[in-house]
């Protein structure tokens, strides 16, 4: 058995420990995610430096609904629903993210590391590098770097307060922030 060199056990150890992944439970009290189905309906929400295209949406209890976020500005957004506690909580976690260095204005962060080689010869150079990208994974929300369209599928299970927004740091703030009015 082979044993691993220090610096490739370390290396392994950083990573897995220095790029945290946000999850959250992928149903809730106010909806889940969802696969789209040829009834669905669909909306298209443009975002940019710093607001949404629309300020309510019109849903109904358990209808699903494809989301297609257009993000026209310079900076990332996300598209997060949820009500307004669950909206605040995440706002510390997104904040926690960019004060790391995991999540930059415009998306999110690489790392890259050098992995040694085995082997001999000249095929086998002395190392090589692996980029390591950075995730965001919440049910409830799907980031959208600038100058990209993504789709976000949702289900509406019950009437109730819910709102969508960006998180991002100074984004909510600022008013990048919108409800959905159950019917």
């Amino acid at each position: 058995m082979k044993r691993l060199p220090l610096k490739l056990l370390i290396s392994t150890l950083f990573i897995s420990t220095a790029i945290p992944a946000i999850a959250e439970p992928s149903g809730s009290d106010f909806g889940q995610q969802a696969k789209a189905t040829p009834a669905t309906r669909t909306i298209l929400v443009k975002m940019d430096d710093i607001n949404y295209s629309q300020k309510t949406i019109n849903v109904k209890p358990g209808e699903t609904v494809r989301f297609v976020l257009k993000n026209e500005g310079a900076l990332m957004h996300e598209f997060n629903i949820g009500q307004a506690a669950s909206q605040l909580a995440h706002q510390r976690k997104m904040a926690a993210l960019f004060k790391d260095g995991t999540l930059t204005p415009t998306g999110m962060a690489e790392s890259i590391v050098w992995h040694e080689r085995y082997g001999t010869g000249d095929s086998n150079p002395p190392g090589y590098p692996e980029v390591i990208k950075a995730k965001h994974e919440d049910a409830n929300a799907i980031l959208v770097e600038p100058g990209t369209t993504k789709e976000f599928v949702w289900t509406f299970p019950q009437a109730g307060a819910l709102n969508f927004a960006c998180t991002l740091p100074g984004h909510y703030q600022a008013g990048m922030v919108g409800d959905f009015a159950l019917r």
